[in-house]
Order: C-alpha cells, then structure tokens, then sequence
C-alpha cells in the first residue's frame, strides 16, 4: 500500500453539515433539548445554503439528534438527555476498543498541547480559557459540565499553536461520544473546576512542565468516570 495514495471520497454540502452538527453534540457543545440557532444563522454559521441545511436537519431528525418543531415557537431543537444518552451508550458498546483507542490517544496529545500552550499561549487564548472556567464554575448540570470542560480543552489546543493538534482533539473529543454521568452534580462541578483551573494557572505562569503534568491529572479524573476498561 502507498501511503500518501488514498481513494478520493466525494461527500455532499449536506453530508459535510451533517458531520458538523453531529460532532457539536458528541463534544456537547450542544446541550439536551437546546433550541439551536434559526435556519438563515445556522446556514450562515456553517456556510451552507438554507436548503442544504434543511436536508441535513431532516437527516440528524430520522437519526434521532434532533427534533423538529412546527410553528411560530418552533425549529431545531437537540435530542433530549435521555435519548442522546440512548445514542451514547450503543455508540461504545458498539466498539468499546475503538473508544479506549480514542481515549488513549488524549492521553499522549493533550499533554503536549498542554505544554505548549504554556510556551505559545496569546493573550486571546487566555481569554478562552479563562471564559471556559468562569462557565465551568457556573454549570449547574452534568450537560453544562461537559459543556464547559470541552471548551476548556479545545482552548488548550488550540493555544497549543499547533493546527494538527487543535484539529485532532477536537475529534478525538468527537469521536468518544460518552453517555453524559449521573449523580451529583456539585461534587462533580468541583472536581472538574479544581484541576482545570490550576492547569489554567500554569499555563498563564508558562510554566509548562507543570502544565503537562495536570493535563494526565485531569485526563486521569476522566478516565475513572468512563463506561471503559483499559484494552491491551
């Protein structure tokens, strides 16, 4: 086989908003029953036309990630927690190894990206991560956690300065697609604040081996929450 020669894969505008959407709430940026932005702001967000969003909509509707409501108080709107945790748990008992596979490689790229946001980190990535935090501190549900913590990450990388690695994240992120934990929700709000507002703090003070070592913490804290086992 010849590596850099690989089958050209034609996707459609929709097939390519579909990706989108669906990846948005796999990372949770999406929440439960949320109201998503209207078609015309939607279509403008994405870079598609009205129409194309429509058939990609009508798509993510008859997959289950979305509902669409008629009438003046209506539109798009994300599944609700239960059925998207539905969707989650077939999606890692579908493959549970693919998902340790994802999850080990957070393991080795976000510690990186932490170190080098320690050391490349702009004054508009600070700004991210500081807002991630303040909305962490904030969130007064498991959903708005998930929320907050994957901003929180995705600004680490991308202050990595590092395009590959802001890239892959994201979709490693993406591609674990966890049923969102049950409990309660103020021990986990803290936990999660703890250990990523010190990593902030590193990062802010460039000190950078500090940095990557409270990435594997905070990687470690997600670990032992995960429906995984470790895979040989």
């Amino acid at each position: 086989m010849l590596w850099g020669l690989k089958p050209v894969e034609q996707k459609a505008a929709h097939g390519l908003a579909i990706e989108r959407l669906k990846q948005s709430i796999h990372l949770g940026l999406l929440l439960p029953g949320e109201r998503m932005a209207s078609e015309r702001k939607l279509a403008e967000q994405i870079g598609i036309s009205r129409v194309t969003l429509r058939e990609a909509l009508g798509v993510l509707e008859a997959e289950g990630y979305v509902v669409i409501r008629r009438g003046a108080t209506g539109g798009a709107f994300v599944a609700s927690e239960p059925a998207l945790r539905q969707m989650a748990q077939n999606h890692v008992s579908a493959d549970p190894a693919q998902m340790m596979r994802v999850f080990e490689y957070r393991e080795m790229a976000e510690p990186l990206a932490a170190r080098l946001a320690a050391v490349r980190r702009s004054v508009a990535d600070l700004e991210q991560i500081d807002a991630a935090i303040v909305a962490l501190s904030g969130s007064v549900s498991h959903a708005e956690i998930r929320r907050s913590e994957t901003a929180f990450h995705l600004s680490v990388a991308q202050a990595s300065a590092n395009r590959f690695v802001a890239v892959s994240v994201e979709e490693a992120m993406a591609a674990l697609f966890l049923p969102l934990p049950e409990g309660e929700v103020d021990a986990a709000r803290r936990a999660s604040l703890d250990v990523r507002a010190r990593l902030a703090e590193a990062i802010v003070a460039r000190k950078e081996g500090v940095a990557e070592t409270l990435m594997v913490e905070t990687l470690e804290q997600e670990r032992v929450r995960l429906p995984l086992r470790r895979v040989a």
